[in-house]
């Protein structure tokens, strides 16, 4: 997959459906970085609000209530309101997120 997949305000239906609520949280305040991907992820934004950028190019504005599935590689990271979100990666074991 070499792109930015988006699905806004997700319902509470599909949060359950993926798990969300036992992923592991993570935070981030205002600033930019790149992310080196090890593997796919999904985030699945709480609040906050951000600009992601694939090395390619390709970027999408996110925030609160939007799932994002991102592709492996790195990705520019601009957070413009601090960020909570819930994450899932290929990467991790899948015993890590069970409840």
């Amino acid at each position: 997959m070499s792109e930015l997949i988006v699905e806004r305000c997700i319902s509470r239906t599909r949060q359950l459906e993926l798990g969300v609520d036992a992923w592991p949280l993570w935070k981030e305040g205002t600033g930019s970085r790149t992310l080196d991907l090890e593997a796919t992820e999904k985030s699945y934004f709480l609040a906050g609000e951000a600009v992601l950028t694939l090395a390619a190019g390709e970027s999408v504005h996110v925030g609160a209530g939007d799932l994002v599935t991102l592709p492996r590689g790195a990705c520019l990271w601009e957070v413009r309101a601090d960020v909570r979100r819930r994450y899932r990666s290929d990467a991790l074991s899948p015993a890590c997120c069970i409840i």
